[in-house]
């Protein structure tokens, strides 16, 4: 009898133990948005087990696949809240909304706790003054971490290699030998079907064909905007956006330019059959299978910025910096736990698994250095099973040095081309965040002047408008009437405010 008693003794101090350890590993609340395409379940995917394995950090999930109800759920959190969840992840936070939470309570201030708790994005954001610009609010606290990328986002010109080839030209280097390329597309047939049918220079509307302006010294922001020695400047101002206008005026009227540039968008111009014949001799794009076959993007290759008093610009479309990507709650009762958690994705270890997996799982490093997948590239189920990070949505650094390793050779052409790119393209305005104040006072002046200056661009190079010394000064003076100096004046200040936070 004593010893049936010693037996459930045991057993009523393990169950008891097994609580204990179960109370101090809960399940930790993290909500998050993940878009319906991706096919992703959180809690059936392997990042998430993989981090648990290294860390002992578990997850509830609250997944959202509906970004306006996620944003109605994120906007309307409070510290009250029963079910807060500790942890945002994939949290695409804008900078005054997580201002916004974090004013309210919901969202704790990281910046105590980077130095000794998240040591691998903190030396990034030390070494880097871009990093800590980006994420520092206003007041100077950081609520949310980003996602930074290697190099920063392109819209690169590709060009058809084979037709240069073929019609024994070199890449243009300068704005009248891209000239003289589009007009050798147009009139040498260089996809030798024997027809006039070709499409020597393929855009869509005015933000593409803006990017030609640095062919002309001129780079600029969405908002049209561009800092020179500290001063925020106005695009369409300066003296070269009127040579800008007459170059794409007199290029569109010699048939140059895709006669449809200003009226279709991407998907109507996309090839999708690789048999066909092939009519693009230029065209931009992030990458040349936006627009034609994966069979063909070995013929296309990027053109490198074309020089400007013999110094080539480029503009950047976006910064390396995509904020608000993670943030902690009020709830969250381990900061420095989950810090060191996020911390991992800071490194290059942690940015190959979350946005490739593990080696001998899902890929193999051959004896050259160079790296494959252990199922097709395609393979829907690894892309929705296997890793998070397949864009800038997820916390971490991207994985571009172990990309270029990538076994085929017409990736790795393509990453380098890209990469070559990025190291010549600039930021027209630096990475800021923006306090609500200043998203209210600026958007009814960008949308008003913003698409007054893509309007008047279409009808100057469709000839609608005369480029005359008179119209153009009209076109200067609507702008001025439409707070052209308001915008810029608010640029300047958040500049100015902005470049504080860059701590050198």
């Amino acid at each position: 009898m004593r010893k049936l008693f010693v037996i459930f003794l045991v057993m009523a101090l393990s169950l008891s133990l097994l609580s204990v350890f179960a109370q101090e590993e809960p399940f930790i609340p993290l909500m998050g948005f993940e878009p319906a395409d991706t096919n992703r379940i959180w809690q059936d995917n392997r990042f998430f087990e993989r981090m648990q394995e290294r860390t002992g950090i578990q997850f509830s999930f609250s997944q959202y696949s509906d970004w306006a109800a996620y944003q109605e759920k994120l906007n309307g959190l409070s510290p009250q809240d029963a079910d807060l969840p500790a942890v945002l992840f994939k949290a695409g936070l804008s900078p005054h909304q997580a201002a916004d939470l974090h004013q309210k309570g919901v969202l704790v201030d990281l910046a105590p706790y980077l130095a000794q708790h998240a040591p691998n994005f903190y030396q990034l954001m030390q070494s880097q003054p871009e990093v800590k610009r980006a994420v520092t609010l206003a007041d100077g606290s950081i609520p949310a971490l980003p996602y930074i990328a290697k190099n920063s986002g392109q819209n690169i010109l590709w060009v058809n290699r084979e037709w240069l080839d073929t019609l024994k030209m070199d890449m243009p280097t300068t704005i009248q030998e891209f000239d003289e390329m589009l007009r050798a597309f147009k009139t040498k047939d260089p996809n030798r079907n024997g027809k006039q049918d070709e499409i020597p220079f393929s855009f869509i509307g005015p933000y593409d064909l803006k990017y030609m302006a640095h062919a002309f010294g001129l780079i600029a922001n969405d908002f049209n905007l561009f800092v020179a020695d500290d001063t925020v400047k106005f695009m369409p101002f300066e003296d070269g956006f009127y040579d800008f206008l007459t170059w794409a005026n007199a290029r569109f009227s010699e048939g140059l330019m895709d006669r449809d540039a200003f009226t279709t968008v991407d998907n109507l111009r996309r090839v999708t059959d690789a048999k066909g014949v092939n009519r693009y001799g230029a065209f931009f794009a992030p990458l040349p299978t936006a627009i034609v076959p994966i069979e063909w993007t070995g013929q296309y290759e990027a053109m490198p910025p074309l020089a400007y008093q013999d110094k080539p610009v480029y503009r950047a479309v976006a910064g390396r910096v995509y904020y608000g990507t993670f943030a902690l709650t009020s709830a969250c009762k381990n900061i420095e736990e989950m810090l060191a958690w996020v911390d991992r994705l800071y490194s290059d270890e942690g940015a190959i698994m979350a946005s490739v997996g593990l080696e001998g799982e899902d890929y193999v490093v051959d004896g050259d250095g160079s790296w494959r997948l252990l199922r097709e590239a395609g393979d829907r189920l690894y892309f929705a099973q296997a890793i998070i990070a397949t864009d800038q949505s997820a916390p971490g650094v991207s994985s571009e040095d172990f990309q270029k390793n990538y076994t085929d050779t017409a990736v790795r052409k393509l990453t380098e081309q890209t990469e070559g790119l990025a190291e010549a393209a600039t930021l027209p305005f630096p990475d800021i965040p923006f306090t609500k104040e200043q998203v209210a006072r600026i958007a009814p002046l960008q949308y008003q002047i913003g698409k007054f200056v893509d309007e008047s661009i279409a009808r100057f190079v469709l000839g609608e408008w005369a480029l005359t010394t008179e119209q153009f000064q009209a076109f200067k003076d609507e702008l001025n009437t439409l707070g052209v100096q308001e915008l810029v004046s608010s640029f300047q200040e958040i500049y100015q405010n902005g470049m504080r936070h860059d701590g050198v």
